[in-house]
């Protein structure tokens, strides 16, 4: 049994890489002798999962569980530090790299993008933020679109990495062609409805419900936007739960579109609470635009209920059947939006369908069973290079130590020593893929 140390925010009021960790720990328990470190400042899982059963003699291989968010600033720090296994949950971990700079006087961002992508990204950066505390003074939502798709952050955060697990096609292709070690796609688990889920209908009024992270690429304002040109706005309801970023401007758009009065704010609730809204709501809005090449945990949920969700056709979500969810093209999202909800005006959609659709597709496909156990076998795998290399480095510098008649000469060979590790290691790995 494999030793495990799992970094990874456990508070699963505030994230939805929490409640995942949370989630999948009986099923990692099970695979691994277990470790946890967190940012939290207390674990309110009902069992307690230690490092019970370690095999002696064998280090822990670290799995880093790394989000485009502030509350993985601890952990970025440590996968930078010491070799492990990244779960990537997002390929766009600029907010990350804000909030990590911010943090660290001694990081630069500025030269993080420098050694990325050149001296034009850094300009770009400029224009957008300044000083030591990274301060906005850029002059535009698109130009932090833009700017966050054109040069999406994480080739500097994966440097240390043995290993990467991503949870898309989209992901694995942006990795692949920047990182050359073993990269693997598994389907983001999710608990499959223990209930048969409800029913929906016709019926006024409509209840939309947003849950998660709304940052600025989740596009609540344009959605809002388009909602006031339906034929009847109010004949919906909006409930926004989770992180809601500057709620007063939300707040303030509704009331110039006259929506105010038909947008609850509620933020984070218990999970039953939540489980409860998306059982009584009849559509989910879940767009991303910008993507940061996420696998989204919320859409997980959604379909956990049965609810139908509009989502952007755009990275992990083009990847989707096109009957388990409701695609917006980026090119025409008002346009699209607004068809979307007249055909719930009408009731003339088959739309609670592509719901039900989904709760099938999350139980196929997101297995919270089948991911640990190929997690746990491609973890084998990266232990089984790094005995191999760790086992050639020994022979090796013993070698070059009985040539050289000081023993501090052998350092000269330290890289001569790697070099040959790395080829002894793609080769191994060439024969194992064959």
């Amino acid at each position: 049994m494999t030793n495990i140390q799992w970094y990874s925010p456990l508070d699963s009021d505030t994230t939805e890489i929490a409640r995942y960790s949370q989630a999948i720990l009986p099923a990692l328990h099970k695979k691994f002798s277990l470790g946890l470190v967190t940012d939290a400042e207390d674990n309110d899982s009902d069992e307690k999962f230690e490092c019970e059963k370690q095999v002696v003699g064998m280090e822990p291989i670290h799995i880093y569980n790394i989000g485009n968010s502030h509350m993985h600033c601890s952990i970025l720090q440590l996968a930078m530090q010491q070799a492990g296994v990244v779960i990537l949950h997002d390929v766009s971990l600029f907010e990350l790299g804000l909030a990590y700079a911010r943090k660290n006087a001694d990081f630069s961002l500025r030269e993080v993008f420098l050694n990325e992508y050149g001296v034009q990204s850094v300009k770009a950066f400029d224009d957008m933020f300044g000083g030591s505390t990274y301060a906005w003074h850029g002059h535009s939502q698109q130009q932090y679109d833009n700017f966050v798709a054109s040069y999406p952050l994480f080739q500097s955060f994966i440097s240390n990495a043995r290993g990467i697990v991503v949870h898309s096609e989209f992901s694995q292709k942006r990795v692949e062609r920047i990182y050359d070690g073993p990269v693997i796609k598994l389907e983001l688990p999710y608990a499959a409805p223990s209930t048969a889920i409800i029913a929906r209908e016709h019926e006024e009024p409509c209840q939309i419900v947003f849950c998660g992270h709304a940052g600025p690429n989740r596009r609540l304002r344009e959605f809002i936007q388009a909602w006031a040109e339906a034929s009847q706005p109010d004949f919906f309801r909006l409930s926004l739960y989770g992180a809601i970023d500057k709620a007063d401007e939300i707040m303030a758009l509704a009331a110039e579109l006259g929506l105010a009065e038909l947008i609850n704010i509620v933020g984070f609730v218990s999970e039953n609470e939540l489980d409860e809204a998306l059982s009584a709501s009849h559509l989910a809005v879940n767009l991303r635009n910008p993507t940061m090449g996420e696998t989204s945990a919320s859409q997980l949920r959604y379909w956990s209920k049965g609810l139908p969700s509009i989502v952007t056709d755009i990275g992990w979500y083009s990847e989707l059947p096109h009957d388990v969810v409701i695609k917006v093209s980026p090119n025409r999202e008002k346009q699209d939006i607004i068809s979307i909800l007249e055909k719930f005006i009408s009731g003339d959609h088959s739309y609670y369908e592509r719901g039900a659709n989904g709760c099938k597709h999350l139980a196929e496909k997101h297995s919270i069973d089948r991911y640990v156990s190929c997690l746990a076998a491609y973890v084998a795998k990266i232990e089984k290079r790094r005995f191999v290399t760790s086992e050639v480095d020994e022979r090796l510098i013993g070698l070059l130590a009985s040539m050289c008649e000081d023993t501090e000469d052998s350092a000269l060979f330290e890289n001569v020593v790697k070099k040959i590790s790395e080829t002894f290691n793609a080769e191994e790995q060439i024969q194992s893929n064959s």
